[in-house]
């Protein structure tokens, strides 16, 4: 039954209405905002973040010489909310990312590289290293993984230049499935069934038959290294009978689109002075050097290398290198040999992708931490 409400009693009632309803409001507000930040803002644990970035990166594509992944690690457990990315971990990151309570550095290039004997204070490296321990902040490096990645360091290095078609200078490969081993056992025809009866069981294997003529025939097992120890036992009892045994690595497919280095072919050709305005607005420098081709008056193709590029860019049949960094015999041969050099020193061809990976990764972590590029990294040489 609902009872009537004079306007006496109404104005009575009205401020306390009001005021409920507003107190109802905050209260509302306030559920919606813990919710958005549960959902937008919630930390994520150290190992999630790993993860996640070993699935933007495979480590795998890493040069086999470098030292990639996490670095330190502080113990668990251990919130990322803040992550600072730097091209070189520099005591002066260091400080920024302390001074940003950084949960995690990833460093392009790795501070962790030659085997470190001792951490004492006397080396600006060990100084770094042993602060982020104590201020619990991991760092992770990822260097030569995103050379290799498609849309990696050496893809943003080519969008210096209109490119109608690229690709790797050296191309990455991966493996051929769940098998990386072929074990070829050269038997008696009158033995092989016997023989597959008895490798039939062993899991994770695939077997083939070759028939070489009418005595023999191969059987070849496809497996991986861990299951050939379990093969040969199973065939033990057959070893007075087998002819002979080998053993191959399984050829390694190309990962399209990944790679060392990047080799690009331009929509039209440009003159070499245009080809080095190109590369000062795209890495933002106001100097590089220039070691002009014999012969090199227009560039059509170009190839490059971010960082150290003297290994990788040799006898390419390009009009232009640009790297960071190469030897004087190197850029003499290549001039010499009517192939335009352009150097930018080092981490120049490197640090300006650093907003790209911050895009990047911002999607990758859906917003769930902050993630800023250190104001404070810069290339160590100067023009002067």
């Amino acid at each position: 039954m609902l009872s009537r409400i004079t306007p006496s009693v109404y104005s009575i009632l009205q401020p306390r209405i009001a005021s409920h309803l507003r107190l109802r409001g905050i209260l509302s507000s306030i559920h919606q905002q813990k919710n958005f930040c549960t959902s937008e803002c919630s930390d994520m644990d150290l190992k999630s973040v790993v993860k996640k970035l070993q699935q933007f990166a495979d480590p795998s594509l890493a040069e086999s010489w470098d030292n990639v992944g996490l670095l330190v690690e502080p113990t668990p457990p251990h919130e990322v909310k803040k992550v600072m990315l730097t091209n070189d971990l520099t005591e002066a990151v260091y400080r920024e990312a302390c001074d940003w309570n950084a949960n995690l550095i990833i460093s392009y290039h790795p501070p962790i590289f030659a085997p470190m004997k001792k951490l004492v204070q006397s080396n600006w490296k060990d100084r770094i290293i042993t602060g982020c321990i104590e201020n619990r902040i991991a760092i992770y490096s990822p260097h030569t993984s995103y050379d290799a990645l498609a849309g990696g360091v050496n893809d943003w290095l080519l969008q210096a230049f209109d490119i109608s078609s690229s690709k790797p200078v050296t191309q990455s490969v991966t493996s051929a499935g769940p098998y990386n081993k072929k074990l070829q056992l050269t038997i008696s025809s009158t033995d092989r069934e016997s023989i597959l009866k008895c490798v039939s069981g062993i899991e994770n294997t695939f077997t083939t038959v070759n028939e070489l003529n009418k005595e023999f025939c191969e059987i070849n097992i496809l497996c991986g290294s861990g299951t050939i120890p379990a093969i040969l036992e199973s065939t033990q009892c057959f070893c007075d009978k087998i002819q002979s045994t080998a053993l191959f690595d399984i050829q390694k497919i190309p990962k399209s689109g990944y790679g060392m280095g990047r080799i690009g072919k331009l929509t039209s050709p440009i003159s070499v002075s245009e080809a080095v305005e190109r590369v000062k607005k795209h890495l933002g420098l106001a100097h590089i050097r220039l070691a002009k081709g014999i012969g090199c008056d227009s560039i059509s193709s170009v190839a490059v290398c971010a960082g150290s590029g003297g290994g990788l860019l040799k006898n390419l049949n390009v009009s232009l290198y640009v790297t960071g960094e190469m030897s004087h015999h190197d850029v003499l041969h290549a001039a010499q040999s009517g192939v335009s050099v352009i150097l930018c020193d080092h981490s120049n061809t490197e640090r300006g992708f650093l907003k790209v990976l911050q895009e990047s990764l911002t999607k990758v972590f859906q917003n769930q931490v902050d993630i800023q590029v250190s104001k404070s990294d810069k290339d160590p040489l100067d023009v002067v």
